[in-house]
């Protein structure tokens, strides 16, 4: 695994995956919370966190209206993330913009995936023949569009856009999915690896709550 937050651009890219993914404003700063199922992943971002802030990162037990147990971290408000929060929340409202993206490092890419990213199988005949990959930015059809520029331009990745019922996604196919997740995987924590591992006989897998 190949996080190194010793530099500003390394912070900068990994805070502005967190807010990209399961991050929410309180502010000038922001929280991040988890299911409880997922203790390792939020340990590892406990760790993350504290070296960029130099500063101790509680994580603290909540309970849903639903009943459903969550982890939260907050971390101490530092200075480089209440730039990136007013960045984000331009005027108040949360607005993607290039200028914001390209805040964005490989580790970054890799949070912001494993938070709000999926991968499924499509069967043919009874028999997994094709990978899709999604990215659930719950965004709006011009953001998303943003998005896909972006990761053509600086990466060299092709997204699709996909509208479900409510709410617009980036779609990728088999090939593109495979190079996508061997880009992410130096900087996807061992106890997440089963999450980005491309072969037919691994489970479906959604990651990240929607709360």
């Amino acid at each position: 695994m190949d996080f190194n937050v010793a530099s500003k651009v390394e912070q900068r890219g990994v805070l502005v995956g967190m807010l990209l993914g399961q991050g929410k404003r309180n502010q000038n700063n922001f929280y991040i919370s988890h299911r409880a199922t997922q203790e390792n992943y939020v340990l590892f971002k406990k760790q993350l966190l504290e070296q960029i802030t130099q500063q101790p990162v509680s994580i603290r037990p909540r309970t849903t209206n639903r009943g459903e147990q969550l982890l939260c971290l907050e971390p101490k408000l530092i200075p480089l993330t209440r730039v990136l929060v007013k960045k984000l929340y331009c005027g108040g409202i949360k607005t993607v913009t290039a200028k914001f993206l390209n805040l964005l490092t490989p580790a970054g890419i890799a949070l912001w995936f494993l938070d709000r990213g999926s991968k499924s199988f499509k069967k043919r005949n009874g028999k997994i023949h094709a990978l899709e990959l999604y990215l659930n930015t719950n965004l709006s059809e011009w953001e998303n569009k943003i998005i896909i520029d972006y990761f053509s331009e600086i990466w060299g990745f092709k997204w699709g856009l996909s509208k479900t019922a409510d709410a617009y996604r980036l779609r990728m196919g088999t090939q593109e999915g495979k190079r996508f997740l061997g880009f992410i995987t130096p900087y996807v924590p061992d106890s997440l690896r089963y999450k980005v591992q491309p072969s037919s006989n691994v489970t479906a897998t959604t990651y990240g709550p929607q709360v």
